[in-house]
């Protein structure tokens, strides 16, 4: 246990934060004071060095919050290029906004994406590890979509255009292994698929000496052997099957977000306190934080329970083997290759098949060509920009980026920051005061995601699970991804083969506030050495499945750390329809300021690659109306 894991065959550059995560942190110096290295194993292929953020990064954030960019400098070397669009941050957003504007531009006019990561994608980009001969595939953060085949529905017009497939099939057991139950989505066993077979709960806590036991079927088994008293198991099935219509009237989702979910459940369901306690890490890896500080409008907008009797509320329902939730092997990668693909067409090697579009390498010499008329310029922060006279009249805008250690500007005529708000008030210089008042309502929290790659998952096997729940200890759940199978991309499922076992990791501290709580899981996420996080995982693994056999030293071939230090948005009461009749602050963030739209997922409140794609498309109509 105490002895560090060898099979690294990679080791990316320093790692810390995402975008501006460091920005209230103390000098980077207390992070770097560990024996061990922070950013650990990156795994292998085109994403090696960017499962997180690189040191640039943080060094240029720590320069913006020491306002180094606030004048104009005097150093910086002027490019010569003037773009009809730029657009800052290459995540899902800032990739449909490029998508619209292809669509929709005159032929000479040209796009430039400035994405600080060494890849493009934001968080949703892929892990790669090979095991024994085997390529395997995991989510960096982003992950699971539904198939969209109404044309009424959110999101039919872009999954069309990008070509996405409708069915798709996934890894099967060898006939002679018992038949087991995979949460093909990757995510929802925490919660909306949890009855599913193979789904265990351990109860105990192992660093207090009492050995976890597991239970299979809870649900269907009423929670019999769990400890909770009988009055909270009654309130468990109100909470998730009552379909009492709490409120009346048109105005039930303004109602909702004027509370908090907590509020929601033990105040208007009167149910018991342990109800909140269980689903707080599912509502923190949804939504950012628990349900003290969650509106209670997100909650019932990701399909939490209780609002069974409202309006489009959600309705549990037996699930079946072929569900309609999915994920590709790289989680949402797939939608930002196909896009990257269809704004660069020599981008990724290969056709515009699906399958070569998820398993060729990318071209990274074709990203950036001059003359192109969509280009992406990878590991180029944007540090400040600024109108070149007063917004209402001016002719374009400056945009100022580091790269390489070096600061650059170039002219543009229309902008669209598709970055974090935590970003966009800092290096917009000329912004609006109402825009900043706005701004002061957004409030973010981090993530850990964690791949770990083991030899093999028989220990699971001998359990009977390939998903479970703990609480107690490191993080609070984990599965065994069964993946997409794709072209040539066709992993084994199989006990005794490598796999890769997934750990969505949320920062949550009841009892504070929302932005301490934001605040203190930064500063814990980012303290933490990749050691300190190596041996958590190998002693809550050892813990929970030593009893099967699991050894770490033995069946464990690498893990991979994906630290996002402003993961989620934390949409509070309000965040949604605003308070004492004061206009949402999201709705202001939506208007075009001069020739700058903002565009990012956390606009719509519960972040998902749908809603990051009507940011998107809304930014660059506002900005193409005016080029």
């Amino acid at each position: 246990m105490k002895k560090g894991i060898t099979r690294r065959d990679f080791l990316n550059a320093a790692l810390i934060g995402t975008g501006a995560a460091l920005l209230h942190l103390p000098a980077p110096v207390r992070l770097f004071a560990q024996e061990q290295s922070w950013d650990g194993y990156g795994g292998v292929g085109d994403y090696a060095d960017s499962h997180g953020n690189t040191e640039e990064v943080v060094s240029c954030a720590h320069k913006i919050r020491d306002r180094r960019y606030d004048k104009q400098p005097d150093d910086a070397i002027d490019t010569g290029e003037i773009f009809d669009l730029v657009v800052i941050g290459g995540g899902i957003s800032g990739l449909a906004s490029a998508f619209y504007f292809k669509k929709a531009k005159r032929h000479e006019q040209k796009c430039l994406i400035l994405e600080n990561h060494p890849v493009f994608g934001g968080e949703a980009k892929r892990n790669e590890f090979l095991v024994n001969g085997y390529k395997l595939i995991g989510p960096q953060g982003s992950n699971s979509f539904v198939v969209i085949d109404r044309p009424d529905a959110p999101g039919f017009e872009i999954y069309s255009q990008l070509g996405i497939p409708k069915t798709f099939n996934y890894q099967k057991l060898n006939p002679s292994d018992k038949k087991v139950y995979f949460d093909r989505t990757n995510f929802a066993f925490m919660l909306w698929y949890d009855d599913a077979r193979n789904i265990g709960y351990f109860f105990g806590n192992p660093s207090g000496g009492t050995k976890p036991k597991l239970i299979l079927d809870m649900w269907s088994r009423k929670l019999e052997d769990t400890p909770f008293s009988d009055k909270t198991k009654r309130d468990f099935f109100t909470w998730r099957n009552e379909r009492k219509e709490y409120h009346t009237g048109e105005d039930v989702e303004r109602w909702l977000d004027s509370m908090t979910y907590k509020t929601y459940i033990e105040t208007i369901m009167s149910l018991d306190s342990e109800i909140t306690k269980f689903v707080d890490p599912v509502l923190a890896c949804s939504i950012g934080l628990g349900s003290d500080v969650i509106s209670a409008f997100a909650a019932y907008k990701v399909s939490m329970p209780g609002f069974q009797g409202l309006p489009r509320g959600f309705v549990r329902k037996k699930r079946s083997d072929e569900s309609e939730w999915h994920s590709f092997p790289g989680g949402n990668d797939g939608f930002t290759r196909h896009f990257i693909k269809a704004l660069i067409p020599d981008s990724i090697r290969g056709s515009r098949s699906f399958e070569d579009i998820l398993n060729q390498r990318l071209n990274f010499d074709a990203l950036d060509r001059p003359g192109d008329d969509i280009r992406i310029r990878l590991s180029a922060l944007a540090v400040r920009v600024e109108h070149n006279s007063s917004p209402d009249k001016s002719e374009y805008v400056w945009v100022n980026y580091v790269k390489g250690g070096k600061i650059y500007r170039l002219k543009t005529r229309g902008l669209i920051m598709a970055s974090g708000s935590w970003v966009n008030r800092r290096i917009v210089r000329d912004i609006p005061s109402e825009y900043q008042d706005a701004y002061q309502n957004f409030y973010h929290s981090p993530m850990l995601v964690v791949n770990v790659a083991v030899t093999n998952w028989r220990f699971l096997y001998k359990l009977g699970i390939t998903a479970c729940r703990w609480f107690e200890g490191f993080g609070f759940s984990c599965n065994i991804r069964q993946s997409m199978v794709v072209g040539d991309y066709q992993p084994p499922l199989d006990p005794d083969k490598p796999a890769i076992i997934t750990f969505y990791v949320p920062f949550y501290y009841p009892g504070l506030s929302l932005k301490d709580q934001g605040v203190k899981g930064r500063n814990e996420m980012l303290s933490t050495s990749y050691g300190a996080y190596e041996q958590k995982i190998k002693e809550q693994m050892v813990a929970l499945f030593g009893k099967a056999g699991f050894d770490s030293a033995k069946d464990i071939a690498g893990i991979i750390l994906n630290r996002w230090g402003h993961a989620y948005l934390n949409p509070q009461p309000g965040f949604y329809f605003g308070r004492d009749g004061r206009l949402a602050p999201r709705e202001i963030i939506r208007k075009k300021f001069g020739r700058i739209a903002f565009a990012h997922s956390e606009l719509n409140g519960h972040q998902h690659w749908v809603g990051a794609v009507e940011e998107g498309h809304r930014a660059a109509r506002q900005v193409m109306d005016i080029l």
